[in-house]
């Protein structure tokens, strides 16, 4: 059965995106000095690891298992890569967890040319309990394997929203020199660049609550000039030609296995 990533409430002040009407904002208060994980939103696909009880491979994005078809070319490296490390990650994880991530190769509205890996881990569902990992359970249950997470600004209690907007600034997944790389990736295509969220503020922030060993509740908060770089670009990431992101050490997709 395909386990779908739980839909995120945004915190007070985040900048609801297309969809989300639904979803209320939650205040502060809710989580305040309570212990926390501050991730960066990365502006990527959402994606997944898994297996069958016999070790068959299985990968998906959103609400669907990845079979093939024209809508899965940004997909065909996170395919690669994923069929060389398989069996090292089945002896670590079985049928049991679905390990979450955010697939970076496409570019979606955020360019990024320092990501530490294409695919950035955020999340594991144990399975058998319900319950997503916290973040020392995950480090510890994929301990020496070639996968990366995504970026941890903080961990600990926070006491006020400034405080904890306070850690919203330049991505950590790209350089002083992005704007050029950016250029270069585009090869001088105007339409390419003016896609793309030009601001040096990363998207936003992904909030854990962790207690005794697992998440208890997750919250987002999204730059409200970033919503506002989506609707102006005129268009929808899967609907344009791929422009990759760029990794910060290319070696990384399969160094190590």
């Amino acid at each position: 059965m395909l386990r779908k990533y739980p839909r995120t409430h945004h915190l007070e002040s985040s900048r609801l995106q297309p969809g989300d009407e639904d979803m209320h904002s939650v205040a502060f208060t809710q989580i305040r000095n309570r212990y926390l994980v501050v991730e960066e939103k990365l502006d990527g696909a959402n994606a997944a690891i898994s297996f069958t009880p016999d070790g068959t491979l299985r990968l998906q994005s959103r609400g669907h298992y990845l079979t093939g078809g024209p809508r899965e070319r940004q997909f065909g490296p996170f395919k690669a890569w994923a069929a060389i490390i398989q069996h090292a990650l089945f002896d670590r994880i079985g049928s049991r967890y679905i390990v979450y991530g955010e697939w970076m190769y496409a570019k979606h509205t955020v360019f990024y040319d320092a990501l530490p890996h294409y695919f950035c881990e955020f999340d594991i569902l144990d399975t058998a309990s319900g319950d997503f990992l916290s973040t020392a359970r995950r480090a510890d249950l994929l301990a020496g394997l070639p996968i990366s997470s995504v970026p941890v600004l903080h961990t600990g209690p926070i006491a006020s929203l400034s405080a904890l907007l306070s850690f919203v600034g330049p991505s950590t997944c790209r350089t002083a020199g992005w704007r050029d790389a950016l250029t270069h990736a585009a090869q001088g295509s105007a339409t390419v660049v003016g896609e793309t969220d030009m601001n040096e503020d990363m998207e936003g922030l992904y909030i854990k609550v962790e207690e005794n060993g697992v998440v208890a509740e997750r919250y987002k908060w999204v730059r409200p000039t970033f919503l506002t770089a989506v609707l102006d670009s005129g268009s929808h990431w899967a609907d344009r030609p791929i422009v990759p992101n760029q990794l910060a050490n290319p070696a990384v997709m399969y160094g190590g296995v």
